[in-house]
């Protein structure tokens, strides 16, 4: 028995000396920190095409007038023999109108599509300033792979549509507002369209009637200035550096079907953004960031004052998660 314990107390006595730091097989484990993150494909502009407002397809036949109904409630009027082929020849047979719809400020961040007016000299006085919504439209008509055009005849073809009031809407005189596909750097801000938009009542709910003609343009919007634009200042938001991922930084303002497109402050290394705000307007600053394939996102209410600056605290999220929080807007 004594023998047996002596054994014992030797082979202890050399799994003892197995640990010290000289050996090289450590007997406890160690803690193996995790791998820097690696790039991904979720990039913002996956991000949007991904969660954006899906389209809708409708079937057209091009000798015959014809009125569809998106899911939105919205009719698009379309006349016979009014589209063409790119070489001038007049479209026959069938043709499919492509088309997205937004109505709410959730919408617009997840296509990012904000209401900005462009910030062009050709804007006057209006330049960098939010519009208020009634409803952002792409339309396109294809036959297979071709791109058709409106005909024009006259120079007064185009597809009419009759789009419903956003329930936080007013009545007040709407305008129709276009975005090319490609203009210069601005291509995110909107122009003044000369198409009116007149205010009607089929039934009991008011919408909105606009000529649209299409053409090269990308997207159309029926708007109306921001009343609350008289004293201004600038309003500026402040995020942790992003230099090696993707920013997007909106104010959203409270009541209003809106959102403000804000612009990188020369010298700040992207952490500060700013746009022209009316003073005492509430607002919601919305960031959302995408670094090495992370998603970032955090807002702040605020009231906007001279000299005040948005700080949101950014929180990493999935994207079904920053999804979410986007829609509560």
């Amino acid at each position: 028995m004594n023998r047996l314990l002596l054994l014992l107390g030797a082979a202890g006595l050399l799994l003892t000396a197995g640990c010290r730091k000289d050996d090289v097989v450590d007997c406890a484990p160690t803690p193996v920190p995790p791998p820097p993150p690696t790039a991904s494909s979720l990039t913002l502009a996956e991000f949007t095409r991904r969660n954006s407002v899906p389209g809708q397809t409708f079937t057209l036949v091009m000798g015959q007038d014809q009125t569809i109904t998106t899911k939105a409630g919205a009719t698009l009027s379309f006349l016979a023999n009014s589209f063409t082929l790119p070489n001038g020849t007049l479209a026959t047979g069938l043709a499919q109108v492509r088309i997205r719809e937004i109505y709410s400020v959730p919408e617009m961040v997840l296509a990012n599509m904000p209401t900005t007016v462009a910030n062009q000299s050709s804007q006057g006085a209006q330049a960098g300033r939010l519009l208020v919504s009634g409803g952002e439209f792409s339309i396109k008509v294809w036959q297979n792979s071709v791109r058709l055009r409106l005909s024009q005849p006259m120079g007064s073809a185009g597809v009419v549509v009759q789009s419903p009031r956003p329930s936080d809407q007013d009545t007040t005189r709407q305008l129709s507002w276009q975005q090319p596909a490609a203009k210069g750097p601005d291509s995110l801000g909107w122009y003044l369209n000369t198409a009116p938009v007149v205010p009607s009542n089929p039934g009991t709910s008011i919408s909105y009637r606009v000529t649209f003609p299409l053409d090269s343009i990308g997207w159309w919007n029926i708007d109306q200035y921001w009343s609350k634009y008289q004293n201004t200042t600038t309003a500026q938001v402040e995020v942790p550096t992003a230099a090696y991922g993707e920013t997007r930084v909106y104010l959203r303002p409270i009541g209003y079907n809106g959102l403000a497109r804000t612009y990188i402050v020369n010298g700040s290394s992207n952490t500060r953004w700013q746009a022209t705000m009316p003073i005492g307007a509430e607002m919601v600053a919305v960031v959302l960031q995408s670094i090495n394939g992370q998603l970032y996102y955090g807002t702040q209410r605020a009231t906007v004052q001279s000299g005040f600056v948005f700080k949101p605290t950014l929180t990493a999220v999935s994207e079904a998660e920053a999804v979410r929080l986007i829609r509560q807007l």
